[in-house]
């Protein structure tokens, strides 16, 4: 499901003089689901430069992902089978990115907090003020699934269901302090599948950026988009990379020329780079290319829609890009740093690598061993880097 450029394990490079120095937080992606505490422990590692562990969490269930906190609290999302009718991500509802269980850990792996749902699925995000927000599945209506345009024909749930996907707000207590659903807000005519993408899901979200003014960023691999929502009244403000679009002239559906860079194929991890980072207020998003069988993480100003910096030299004139790249078809992420590089998480390889501006790689590392049972091996769905001052607890660990 992707293809390997560096065949070593562990760091495989490292450019002193051009790397941004800290530690990154990585979370191996599990082969299994667990359904009970300690029947599939996992870990989460953080290591520093030369890819030596100097921190980890075990936790009680598989990790799929975490986030480090600047209070040194961990917080993830796992792979929990916990039983409930009907689940989606399961059995006849099977969908890639399941997770259900959200727990927060203080420094020394003490369990904080924990929520239940099984709708959860991918991302999650732990706000200022204390509460949580993550991603979860919902039912289309039969009538509005039959609107929804593009994807692959026939490839529907067995039973006709398709999925939709919704955020919620919860606080410390669990009580839900907001709610935004997509089947009410996506639009038929607009928001179409890519024709490369089953129809099980609408949208498949797997991102949920929370901006400075309360907005979200987000992106839709089926749709193949990134998108920002308005807090107040969910209305969908911006969109930007969809391939699919409907031929107003002629009522079919159309697909933009790959070769038009605003395009994306299934992409993850669309964000805001926080300000004060180099291209800070710029979206940079991992677009997985699925159209191009090659991938890459792409700086956009949202205000014009411009790409403002690529991972991946320009398109040739095939409409492919000239010499070796990465691929990742699906999870991935990337994080700008705050030297300007950017740290790159080219998740179905289980590679992480940090590049600069130029495109240079500056450090390079390759998870080194994979899972022994699922269908990923060597994932790893994101991977963070954080700055030898970002938590009190980085005073006690060796400085990189």
């Amino acid at each position: 499901m992707a293809w390997p450029y560096k065949y070593e394990s562990g760091v495989t490079h490292y450019a002193r003089d051009k790397a941004f120095k800290g530690y990154t937080l990585i979370t191996p992606m599990p082969g299994r689901f667990a359904l009970r505490p300690n029947q599939v422990p996992g870990t989460v590692f953080l290591m520093d430069m030369e890819g030596e562990t100097v921190h980890e969490w075990t936790t009680p269930y598989p990790p799929f992902y975490a986030r480090l906190q600047p209070d040194g609290h961990l917080v993830a999302v796992f792979r929990c089978s916990r039983e409930h009718p009907n689940r989606p991500g399961f059995d006849k509802y099977h969908m890639g990115g399941a997770t259900g269980l959200l727990m927060e850990f203080d420094w020394e792996g003490h369990a904080l907090f924990e929520y239940f749902d099984p709708n959860m699925h991918h991302d999650f995000r732990k706000l200022e003020n204390g509460n949580y927000v993550y991603v979860g599945w919902e039912i289309v209506p039969r009538e509005l699934a039959a609107r929804v345009r593009g994807g692959q024909k026939g490839t529907e749930h067995r039973d006709g269901t398709m999925f939709c996907d919704y955020f919620r707000e919860i606080d410390p207590s669990g009580k839900t302090r907001w709610e935004w659903h997509g089947i009410e807000h996506f639009d038929p005519d607009t928001d179409i599948i890519g024709t490369i993408h089953p129809r099980e899901e609408w949208t498949h979200i797997n991102t949920v950026d929370v901006m400075p003014n309360g907005n979200i960023l987000s992106c839709s691999r089926h749709t193949d988009g990134a998108f920002i929502i308005k807090r107040d009244s969910g209305e969908i403000v911006w969109r930007w990379g969809n391939v699919a679009y409907l031929d107003e002239e002629t009522g079919q559906v159309e697909h933009r020329d790959i070769r038009d860079q605003k395009t994306m194929g299934g992409p993850h991890d669309a964000h805001l780079i926080a300000a004060g980072l180099p291209g800070g207020g710029n979206m940079l998003v991992y677009d997985n290319s699925m159209y191009r069988y090659f991938s890459r993480a792409v700086e956009v100003d949202i205000k014009t829609g411009d790409i403002i910096w690529q991972s991946e030299p320009d398109f040739g004139v095939e409409g492919y890009v000239r010499g070796r790249v990465h691929f990742s078809p699906f999870i991935s992420g990337a994080d700008r740093l705050p030297n300007g590089n950017t740290l790159v998480c080219c998740g179905g390889n289980g590679v992480v690598f940090e590049i600069t501006k130029e495109r240079e790689t500056a450090w390079h590392w390759v998870r080194p061993e994979p899972n022994l049972d699922g269908a990923v091996r060597w994932g790893v769905f994101r991977a963070h880097r954080y700055s030898p001052d970002y938590c009190p607890q980085f005073k006690g660990l060796p400085q990189p």
